[in-house]
């Protein structure tokens, strides 16, 4: 694979990328509670919610830009 086509490849597929996390679907799967963006505002209730499904498997994802 030449350079430039390389090049191609990497700037379509960030493209891509970017178009499906501005665009992309937020839909979550039904019974499942919705995505939510974590702030001061609303970590309390992120917390009793949280807390509330000690028995159950939890992933908590966070994303910093930095």
């Amino acid at each position: 694979m030449t350079r430039r086509r390389a090049l191609w490849l990497i700037a379509v597929v960030t493209l891509l990328a970017v178009a499906f996390y501005l665009w992309g679907s937020r839909r979550t799967s039904p019974g499942q509670p919705p995505l939510m963006s974590l702030n001061q505002a609303n970590v309390a209730n992120f917390q009793q919610s949280f807390n509330v499904a000690a028995a159950d498997t939890r992933i908590v994802l966070l994303l910093s830009p930095t």
